[in-house]
């Protein structure tokens, strides 16, 4: 697995800890221990995949689900900002159809709002700034657009790699990609079933938020400048 599949499975593992810990808090039959079984078979499944697959495929489902979760930080943050700009949200909402290409196509149009390009004139990469700023104002972070290209550029590398590679391993390592997305599903359920159980107990509301953290990448530094040249004597 990828470093994101990694993530993404350690939340799961996270979660199914927290699930056998705390199961004595829920009745027979109750939603959340029918969705702590689910999780606990699809972790399985995930087990049993891992043993197969080519270590040297990515699984496009968590860079996908990455690109996704920018995206849809950004269309949440337009419809925030359209309350004082009428229309301003369209541009940034996200396709109706799921499919990968219509996501790319949107993050590609996304990034062409928000990104300087090497052409853009000094009017225009002003323009971008101030709507870059506007998207700012509401708590995305100062390099929201930066961290869109960066996932963008992970699916387009993700694909050039996946089709130099040998096909061994190719059904194990998109159905690691679909159990985990599946896992997602399940804890995007027990979230809603948590945050209603534990409102008057914090301590576990916090346990539980802990472990169903999902952390993104770390940042990679900044390679220094070059020092200048050294003027000719």
């Amino acid at each position: 697995m990828n470093d994101r599949d990694v993530r993404r499975y350690e939340r799961a593992t996270r979660v199914q800890t927290f699930g056998n810990q705390n199961a004595a808090d829920f009745a027979v039959g109750a939603k959340a221990i029918a969705h702590f079984a689910t999780l606990d078979d699809l972790i399985q499944q995930v087990d049993q995949a891992k043993a197969d697959q080519n270590p040297s495929r990515v699984s496009k489902a968590s860079l996908l689900d990455a690109l996704q979760l920018d995206l849809k930080n950004i269309a949440r943050t337009a419809r925030s900002v359209e309350f004082n700009e009428n229309g301003f949200a369209a541009p940034y909402r996200l396709p109706d159809n799921p499919a990968e290409i219509a996501l790319i196509a949107h993050a590609d149009a996304v990034l062409g709002r928000l990104e300087d390009q090497p052409a853009d004139s000094a009017a225009v990469k002003t323009a971008k700034a101030a709507l870059r700023t506007k998207f700012v104002a509401y708590e995305l972070p100062a390099d929201f657009v930066t961290a869109l290209r960066a996932d963008r550029k992970a699916v387009a590398d993700a694909n050039q790699l996946n089709q130099s590679e040998v096909q061994d391993g190719v059904e194990n390592t998109r159905l690691i990609g679909e159990l985990l997305t599946q896992i997602n599903d399940e804890i995007t359920q027990l979230d809603a079933i948590m945050y209603n159980k534990y409102t008057r107990h914090p301590e576990k509301l916090r346990a539980w938020q802990s472990a169903s953290h999902l952390e993104r990448a770390p940042q990679r530094a900044k390679k220094p400048a070059p020092a200048p040249a050294p003027t000719p004597a």
